[in-house]
């Protein structure tokens, strides 16, 4: 899925568990504000109801067959060829941000759209970030990315956790990885 290159950029273990241990559970039991936000900024599209206009894609989804990637694009206006991610809040652009973002531009390019221009939205303050077209470099950052995850397994994952994504992650109170001294 598009959505879990972000996630495992943020932490491979969080994509883990969600995919994995916590699938069967209730989503609600492990939303906290920044998801719950992220889900309201994202409603109009998942609904089709944030315009009327023919040419403006919202919530669509998309499939690229070359890196074999689903997911749903917030919105892409057929006339001029911008495509556009929505974020409630934006305090950096993340290689995860991008990624989203590339892979959307990928499979809407296969589909026979023409992505002009990308942007970044953030909700809560109402900025904009162009993103530039990949190059070679950055297309390969992506692709490795996606080798990564596909070849990820927590029992070989030997990395220093960052202590400050730990802390804001909502499978913090089950990885093993959080320290003790920090759980609730």
């Amino acid at each position: 899925m598009i959505t879990q290159i972000n996630d495992f950029i943020f932490c491979p273990r969080s994509l883990y568990f969600h995919n994995f241990l916590l699938n069967n559970f209730a989503p609600d039991n492990f939303r906290e504000k920044p998801q719950i936000q992220g889900l309201a900024a994202h409603a109009s599209f998942d609904q089709g109801s944030y315009s009327s206009c023919l040419h403006i894609l919202q919530g669509t989804t998309v499939y690229s067959s070359k890196y074999h990637l689903l997911g749903r694009i917030d919105l892409f206006n057929t006339r001029t060829g911008c495509l556009t991610e929505r974020k409630y809040s934006i305090t950096a652009v993340y290689d995860g941000f991008r990624y989203q973002l590339y892979a959307q531009l990928f499979a809407l390019s296969e589909m026979g759209y023409q992505v002009r221009n990308m942007i970044l939205y953030s909700s809560k303050d109402n900025k904009k970030y162009p993103i530039p077209m990949p190059d070679q470099e950055q297309i390969a950052g992506f692709e490795q990315t996606l080798d990564s995850i596909r070849n990820y397994s927590p029992e070989l994952d030997h990395s220093i956790p960052n202590l400050n994504k730990c802390r804001k992650c909502n499978y913090r109170e089950i990885c093993s990885w959080y320290p003790e001294e920090e759980r609730s």
